[in-house]
């Protein structure tokens, strides 16, 4: 019957291979969940091998899920918030984290965000920011040319001098990773042209709601600095790759992209949007390569980087939502005016997701260099509780004690606790809520969100979710020598990010609260 189905809508899809993810996802909310026959039916009417798509349905956690499940976060901010009480509706299905973890505890049915589980209205808690300016939602493309949006686009700087400006602001990569915006520009410009610009809205590190907040606020913005991009680089070809809990980002963009279409403003362009289908690791830059050319996202051995090899072999520019969304503001104003906006040695602002144990869990654009006691009393209303821990920057930036938060949110000043500012996403954490317990969530979020390819990535961050379970309950089931072991080889061995940074935030835990990993001492191998 599905197959049965499915035959009208065949005809539309397209049958490139690129567009697999696409058509899976379009089937999916048209007819139903991807059963084997309509995996099967899909792979003949795009002249696959059978097993190319099984392997693709199996990968992506939402494609044999139905829209309408009940689906509820259980990432460490909503575990705290009590979301496992959610999960006794009838039907509810856990999932690692929806983006709005501003909204915890929350849950989503089909395209409708749930706050608290229950259907009332999303809300944004903003601020005033010189660069990206959230508290001024844009409705039309009208309200954002009124409010001198378009300046730069249709006065657009030569590409050499847009990469002066862009290193003279020192703006980094707003992702996590933090290279220099200014030597990615120029390393593309290397390259042969055409290029393809990509733009990274997969946004899935726990506690970041950034990028959300820019989409569903300021769509014209992002899209004005990536147009920036597209026309100064000489990149014909773009591609937006959002996550599919974003359905709210996902209308707001198709909305402005017709509206920058008859502007013309599009022309000899093409700009579209591909959704992604629930996958952590899609967000890592080759991995969505991989993603968008119809496979599973799993990254790729660097060197050859994207801008040397990137989407389908050609030069290709992947930047974060919130990075191209400063680009109009450098450029109108100039890299220095921008740099200076920064404090203690930093450039710049950012956009901080503030989430957990504050009275205005949001987005607000601050200086960077700026303290976490300043963001938290300052931007959003103090805490609530006596604060327990903070993660500074996204599960993989550590985890750091009350006694931080009068240390700069910089790269320096955190090294000296082995952490980092990463995604900028603050988690505050009660002190009610055990410190091995978000250490053991987050190892879950790892563990499951893993896309399988390293083995002590695969194997090791399911072992410490168990190794911390245990040592909830006061055991242990691995010798302290064996745990620094495994980190080091999961440091060192596996290929991307998520396996690399896992065992930041359990080796900052085992040298702030000591006590909580004696257990480990006892421990004899055999």
């Amino acid at each position: 019957m599905d197959v049965l189905a499915l035959t009208p809508l065949l005809a539309e899809l397209p049958t490139e291979r690129t567009h697999l993810l696409d058509n899976l996802g379009r089937i999916r909310r048209e007819v139903g969940p991807i059963t084997p026959e309509l995996s099967d039916a899909l792979a003949n009417h795009m002249n696959l091998r059978l097993g190319d798509v099984h392997e693709v349905v199996s990968f992506y956690s939402f494609l044999q899920v139905p829209v309408t499940t009940y689906r509820v976060c259980t990432g460490p901010i909503c575990d705290c918030a009590g979301s496992r009480k959610l999960l006794e509706q009838d039907g509810a299905m856990e999932v690692p984290c929806l983006g709005h973890c501003d909204l915890a505890p929350v849950a989503t049915r089909g395209d409708t965000i749930l706050p608290g589980g229950e259907d009332r209205p999303v809300t944004y808690a903003t601020s005033v920011g010189p660069a990206l300016g959230l508290e001024q939602a844009d409705e039309s493309l009208t309200d954002y040319e009124r409010r001198g949006g378009l300046a730069v686009l249709r006065a657009l700087p030569t590409a050499q001098r847009i990469v002066e400006e862009l290193k003279a602001a020192g703006l980094a990569g707003y992702g996590g990773a933090g290279f220099p915006t200014g030597l990615k520009w120029e390393s593309l410009l290397r390259e042969p042209a055409p290029r393809v610009l990509v733009v990274n809205a997969d946004e899935g590190e726990p506690g970041t709601i950034k990028d959300r907040y820019v989409m569903e606020l300021r769509p014209h913005l992002l899209l004005e600095g990536t147009l920036i991009a597209m026309r100064a680089l000489d990149c014909p070809e773009g591609y937006i790759y959002l996550r599919e809990e974003y359905a709210t980002a996902r209308a707001r963009l198709l909305a402005a992209i017709e509206e920058l279409r008859a502007a013309g403003l599009l022309d000899g362009l093409t700009l579209d949007l591909v959704v992604g289908a629930g996958a952590y690791i899609a967000g890592e830059e080759t991995g969505m390569l991989e993603s968008m050319e119809g496979r599973r996202a799993m990254p790729r051995l660097k060197p050859p980087f994207p801008t040397q090899f990137g989407h389908l072999g050609r030069p290709t520019l992947i930047n974060n939502v919130e990075t191209l969304a400063h680009i109009p503001a450098i450029l109108q104003n100039g890299g220095a005016w921008w740099a200076a906006l920064g404090r203690d040695g930093s450039s710049g602002t950012r956009l901080w997701s503030i989430s957990g144990a504050v009275a205005r869990p949001g987005c607000y654009e601050a200086p960077n260099g700026i303290t976490l006691r300043e963001l938290i009393d300052d931007h959003a209303g103090g805490a609530t509780e006596e604060i327990g821990a903070i993660v500074p920057g996204g599960a993989a930036s550590g985890i750091l004690p009350p006694d931080a938060l009068d240390v700069p949110l910089t790269r320096d000043a955190l090294r000296e606790y082995g952490s980092g500012v990463g995604s900028a996403a603050v988690q505050v954490f009660p002190r009610s809520y055990p410190v091995l317990r978000l250490l053991s969530e987050t190892m879950r979020f790892f563990a499951e969100e893993s896309c399988q390819k390293c083995t002590p990535c695969r194997i090791g961050n399911r072992a410490l979710h168990h190794l911390f379970e245990q040592l909830e309950h006061g055991e242990a089931v691995m010798p302290r020598w064996q745990v620094d072991e495994w980190l080091l080889a999961m440091e060192k061995t596996s290929i991307c990010g998520l396996g690399q940074a896992s065992p930041i935030p359990v080796r900052n835990a085992m040298r702030i609260w000591p006590e909580l990993f004696a257990p480990l001492d006892g421990v004899v191998s055999t």
